[in-house]
C-alpha cells in the first residue's frame, strides 16, 4: 500500500470516527536488517523460523544431545560496542595464556585494558591473567627441583661408581 492510500484511508476513517492520533509515516526497514514488531498484538512466533518441517519438533523442555545451551531469556549478554559484563570461555582461556607467556605484564596489561568493563569482567580477566602467571611460577619451581634432583643423584652417584677401580 502507498502512502498516498494510507493517507486516504486515513481521512475516510476520520470522517467516520471522532479525531484520532496521526500515526507516522513509515519507512521501509533496510534489506537483511530485523524490525520490530509494529504493535504490542503483534508478536513473532516462538521457535525457529527456518526449522524444516519435515523434521521432528523436539519438545521445547527437553534437552537433546548436540543442542546448543541456551540461556535464560532476561540474562545480560555481551554487546558489540559496549563494556563486557562477563568473559566468555575463550577470553579467560586468553588471559590465562597471556599471563603463562607474559608474567607480570599480562596482570598489568588486563588491568589497565579492561577499566571500561564491568567489575565482573575486571576482575576475572585479572584473576585469570594471575593463574596462568602462577603456572609458570609453578613449572619452574618444579623444574627446578627436578634438575636439582638429578643433579644430586648424579653427583653422589658418580664417586661411588668409579672408586670401585
Amino acid at each position: 500500500m502507498t502512502e498516498f492510500e494510507n493517507n486516504k484511508r486515513a481521512e475516510d476513517t476520520a470522517a467516520e470516527k471522532p479525531a484520532a492520533p496521526a500515526q507516522p509515516a513509515t519507512v521501509p526497514p533496510l534489506q537483511g536488517m530485523p524490525t520490530p514488531p509494529q504493535s504490542a498484538g503483534q508478536v513473532p512466533p516462538a521457535g525457529n523460523p527456518y526449522a524444516n518441517a519435515s523434521q521432528p519438533q523436539q519438545p521445547s523442555g527437553a534437552p537433546f544431545y548436540g543442542a546448543p545451551a541456551q540461556q535464560p531469556q532476561g540474562a545480560p549478554q555481551n554487546m558489540p560496542g559496549m563494556p563486557l559484563l562477563y568473559l566468555t570461555g575463550g577470553m579467560k582461556f586468553g588471559w590465562a595464556a597471556c599471563g603463562f607467556f607474559l608474567g607480570p605484564i599480562a596482570i598489568l596489561l588486563a588491568w589497565l585494558t579492561n577499566q571500561s568493563n564491568f567489575p565482573q569482567a575486571k576482575s576475572e580477566a585479572i584473576k585469570f591473567s594471575l593463574i596462568g602467571f602462577l603456572a609458570t611460577f609453578v613449572i619452574w619451581v618444579l623444574l627446578i627441583v627436578l634438575f636439582g634432583v638429578a643433579a644430586c643423584s648424579a653427583l653422589t652417584y658418580g664417586p661411588s661408581y668409579y672408586s670401585y677401580y
